[in-house]
């Protein structure tokens, strides 16, 4: 099972709207909108569960957002989109990993959550989350942090692993305070 983050190319102050499941012994996704997400938020595919109130997406419309965003296997150049992909063989998880889930059809990419340690990854979207929910960009944060914004986009990617105090400082200029928990 491999999973990824969906996320909005047009606004990456915000956190990931949801995630998408991939099962690539069955060949199916599933995905699972994040609270925060409203019907304008996530893909539109989406949209109709998120409206009613229903966080987890049914694979029928999962897969086929998927499919809209990886060539089928019936393609008829197919070896060749395989082959630039670095693929031996059809599998749309791979491929659609690969592309990074980038798609014409909407402003949506992933990005696959990895195993091992996700503390990077979840301190990443509990921060962009409170910035924009504070309504500032990174450079404003930084601004008013001391924290400087190459370093804010570096913890929200989840590609970094900051100082307490650097999420202390970050966390008073958001006017909240950092609590940490183990277990």
């Amino acid at each position: 099972m491999r999973t990824f983050e969906i996320l909005d190319a047009l606004r990456p102050e915000l956190p990931a709207c949801a995630t998408l499941a991939c099962d690539q012994a069955s060949g199916t996704f599933t995905a699972e909108v994040a609270p925060w997400a409203g019907p304008n938020d996530v893909p539109v595919q989406f949209s109709p569960f998120v409206e009613r109130g229903e966080r987890g997406i049914p694979e029928r419309w999962a897969t086929e957002w998927v499919e809209e965003r990886v060539a089928p296997s019936s393609r008829q150049n197919i070896g060749e989109v395989l082959r630039a992909h670095g693929l031996d063989c059809y599998d749309a998880c791979e491929l659609l990993a690969s592309a990074g889930g980038r798609s014409p059809q909407d402003d949506f990419y992933l990005r696959e959550v990895t195993e091992g340690f996700t503390g990077a990854a979840l301190l990443g979207r509990e921060l962009a989350r409170e910035r924009a929910r504070a309504g500032l960009t990174q450079r404003e944060l930084a601004e008013a942090s001391g924290v400087r914004q190459e370093t804010i986009s570096r913890l929200e990617r989840g590609h970094a692993n900051p100082a307490l105090g650097t999420v202390e400082r970050l966390a008073r200029a958001l006017g909240l305070t950092v609590s940490v928990r183990i277990g």
